[in-house]
Parts: structure tokens; sequence; C-alpha cells
């Protein structure tokens, strides 16, 4: 995977700060699809890292002296989270806490110990480890928020290893509650029909 490097300073210094609290965090977005290698059109402009509710104050407290502000929960039409934000190394990075994506009859709650961690990827950022959030992860998201661009780019990188992805998307469908119609969609931009009706 390639680290660029203000990405890559910012993690390692996350890492370092939170590593002694034994809070789960993990690498998602754009920020954590270029650093898998995908090809992205214009590079990230900021660093969303996902973890557990329990795991917010824990890893606030941890880097607050790069905090812009305090964690709040945020509540938009899909969406709701305990979110806070840094400035670290330049970066600005997002701490997204307890994410849950509700559309329409489709509602997937984003467990980083229990779903992601365990399928997550693992990179090396200044000689610590950083996990990257699992494709099924993202497929799923960008799916349910309607970002057909970024669902093609990942289900191009799903189909050249499937054996790699295909358990975290079973963990994702059976730990949420998710359409028959939106898991037929997604097994067949991964299985069938590749992206073009994406």
């Amino acid at each position: 995977m390639n680290n660029p490097d203000p990405i890559n300073n910012a993690l390692a210094v996350i890492a370092d700060l939170t590593g002694p609290t034994g809070a789960i965090w993990l690498v998602g977005g754009s920020a954590g699809l270029q650093l898998r290698g995908l090809k992205l059109d214009k590079p990230p402009r900021d660093l969303d890292l996902y973890a557990d509710e329990c795991d917010a104050e824990a890893l606030h407290e941890a880097l607050r002296e790069y905090a812009v502000d305090e964690p709040v929960e945020s509540v938009s039409a899909i969406y709701r989270s305990i979110l806070s934000h840094y400035r670290i190394e330049g970066v600005n990075v997002e701490l997204v806490c307890g994410f849950i994506v509700a559309s329409g009859e489709d509602r997937y709650e984003v467990e980083a110990r229990r779903t992601l961690y365990p399928q997550r990827s693992v990179i090396a950022a200044g000689g610590f480890p950083v996990g990257v959030v699992p494709l099924a992860h993202e497929l799923w998201f960008n799916m349910l928020r309607g970002r057909s661009d970024r669902v093609g780019l990942i289900a191009a990188a799903v189909r050249s290893e499937p054996g790699l992805h295909l358990p975290a998307f079973r963990t994702i469908e059976a730990r949420n509650a998710l359409t028959d119609e939106s898991v037929g969609r997604v097994h067949d931009y991964i299985f069938v029909k590749g992206t073009e009706n994406a």
C-alpha cells in the first residue's frame, strides 16, 4: 500500500498517542482507499477514523492537544454519529464514533471492534501498525449514500481478490438490517454485472 506522507505522518502521531488507551480505531473514507492503493480522482481532503462510541472519550482525550472541537452527536437525514475534529501534521482528521447509516429500509451500524477490526488490512505508519477498514464496509457505505463512482471503484478492487473480501461482506450482511434488494445489488456489483449500473 502507498503511504502519502502527510497522512502517514498524522497516522503515526495518532497511533502513538492512542496506543496506550487500548481503544480501537480504523482508517476509512478516501484516505483509506488511497492507502489501499486505489486510484482516486483527487487526493483525500481529510482523514476519517472510525471507532465505536465506547472508545470516543478515550480517543478524544489522547488527541486533545490537536482538537479543534469537542465530541458531539451529529444527526442528519441518513447518518448518526459522535463526531470530533483534529488538526494533526497539517491534516484535517475527523473521528466518527458510533456511526449508523439508515437509507430507506436499510440500517447499517458500523461496529469497529466486532466487525471491522477482525477484517482490517494493516499498514505501517511511522513504525506503527494501523488498521484500514475492509472494502466491504466502503462498498456498503457508498452504496447506501448513493456514491456510484466510489461503488464502481471499490467493486472492481473487490473482484480482483474476492476471497480476501467476502468474509467481511458476510459478516456485515449478517449483523445488519439490510434488505434483500440491497444485498442483491451489492452482490451483483461484485459477482455479476460489474460496475455499469453501480
